[in-house]
């Protein structure tokens, strides 16, 4: 499989569709429309499709640079191999799951994930492995939460929601840890609704947070709840333009937007390789991005401002300010580092899958996920004696994570494990400037224009598949009735 393309003219008789960016919601939306019969142009500045899913190398083997996995909440990642025909053989994880690493008064303690949780919402605060983690007092606290009365009010902060019902242990230890590792921001700046819809329509009908996470939870091992792909999840959006391709859509990679404007019958894109004029045009880019060409376009991107780096809000305050927010895209800069290790005591897999931090923990990561523990095509990828690690950095612009040393004193801390900067014998370095953290797309979209992609769905492929699928029949059926394409002019792109 090859993950570029050539940069051939496109073809000049009219396009239905521009869709400016190659990751994963922007190649559903192409392969629909294309298997529809519909003109389809892809460009992306990027000179590989996948944006957010990418393909690195580590002591000879791929491995993914962006995510690793899926939820598989949804059938979505299944739904869509199936029906696109692509070979792709989706697996799970091994069955250790993960761990977690809590800062406490006697130092690192390490525990595995409690098993009856969502989002770190506990179905049980009494089972063992939570008490591992929060301990007695915690626990008692959070049987407290049927005392506390459920106020009808504007939705607060996931943090707020769950220190208010089931006290700060809950939210620092288990929510706020998982908020940080999975969604790369606090629970803070974070709503359950956003995050898990289904935990927050349970939560509304039963008012109880403990509640609603029994009757979500399912008692799997912590981290059984995603899937893979054999070979990397990078797999996916290289084999999904290959499909769109075969359909008839032109992919054009190493192409960037300068902008894109809409009038009466048309919108026009501008290319670095000439112009492009469509009927539709869907932007499924990064939301920095996004918001930059949307406010070339006219419209009013103040929501999608990012807010990385705010402080955290407290529930008055969120409250207070509830009718002027709306749930934006929100851009944040993430740091990957992956290291390859030779330490024989590895091979205990000490942590299972990984382990995911405590804020309070002084370390430079806020994750660690274990690779060749994890996924069996990585073991048997990897040479005999090695360990794939991949750490997520706390700061993306601190710049920390660099070097063999800093990653062997960070891969200690966190497994146990007294690893030396001689043991790290490849590392390699991913950074992320326009990833997505939160999403909702403006109200007052220029005709013509769409939004797709985590920026427009929300973060994670369970939920930018579907959202693009229903995107692409839309515009399918507004095609459908209005003027064929060949009224339009399309400038060639190389």
């Amino acid at each position: 499989m090859t993950t570029s393309r050539t940069s051939a003219p496109a073809a000049a008789t009219g396009a239905d569709v521009v869709v400016v960016g190659a990751g994963m919601g922007g190649l559903v939306v192409a392969h629909e429309l294309a298997r529809a019969g519909r003109d389809v142009v892809v460009v992306d500045a990027a000179e590989e499709v996948g944006g957010l899913l990418r393909r690195g190398t580590l002591a000879g083997v791929d491995i993914d640079l962006g995510a690793e996995s899926f939820a598989t909440r949804t059938d979505a990642v299944a739904a869509l191999v199936a029906d696109a025909g692509l070979p792709l053989e989706l697996v799970a994880p091994r069955p250790q799951g993960a761990w977690l690493a809590v800062a406490t008064d006697d130092g690192v303690r390490r525990a595995r994930l409690p098993r009856r949780t969502v989002l770190g919402i506990p179905a049980d605060p009494d089972a063992d492995d939570v008490v591992a983690i929060i301990g007695a007092d915690g626990a008692a606290r959070a049987r407290d939460e049927r005392r506390v009365p459920t106020i009808a009010d504007a939705e607060p902060s996931l943090y707020d929601l769950v220190a208010e019902r089931l006290g700060v242990r809950v939210a620092d230890r288990l929510v706020d840890t998982l908020c940080r590792s999975v969604y790369s921001r606090p629970a803070a700046e974070a709503r359950l609704s956003q995050l898990h819809p289904g935990l927050w329509r349970e939560f509304v009908s039963r008012g109880s947070l403990l509640e609603a996470a029994d009757a979500i939870a399912t008692g799997q091992r912590a981290g059984a709840a995603v899937g893979g792909i054999a070979g990397g999840m990078w797999r996916l959006p290289t084999a999904l333009a290959e499909a769109a391709e075969a359909h008839g859509a032109k992919i054009r990679t190493g192409v960037a937007v300068r902008a894109v404007r809409s009038d009466v019958e048309t919108v026009t894109v501008e290319t670095t390789s000439g112009s492009l004029s469509a009927r539709q045009v869907v932007i499924a880019t990064g939301p920095a991005e996004a918001a930059c060409l949307l406010a070339g376009a006219g419209v009013s991107t103040r929501s999608a401002r990012s807010t990385t780096g705010s402080a955290p809000r407290s529930l008055s305050e969120e409250r207070s300010d509830e009718s002027k927010r709306a749930s934006a895209p929100t851009a944040a800069a993430v740091r990957l580092v992956a290291a390859a290790i030779a330490h024989p005591a590895l091979a205990a897999e000490p942590v299972g899958s990984g382990v995911i931090v405590d804020a309070a923990l002084p370390t430079a990561a806020k994750a660690l996920t274990h690779i060749t523990a994890k996924w069996d095509w990585a073991r048997a990828a990897t040479p005999d004696g090695i360990h794939l690690v991949r750490l997520s950095a706390r700061d993306a612009a601190a710049g920390t994570l660099a070097t063999a040393d800093e990653v062997a004193r960070e891969v200690s801390i966190l497994t146990g494990v007294d690893v030396a900067a001689a043991d790290v014998v490849d590392l390699v370095v991913q950074e992320w400037t326009d990833a997505v953290v939160g999403a909702a797309a403006p109200d007052d979209l220029p005709a013509g224009i769409h939004l797709a992609g985590a920026a427009a769905a929300g973060t994670g492929l369970a939920s930018v598949i579907p959202h693009a699928r229903d995107l692409a029949a839309r515009l399918d059926r507004a095609l459908a009735a209005s003027l064929p394409s060949s009224s339009l002019h399309t400038h060639p792109v190389s």
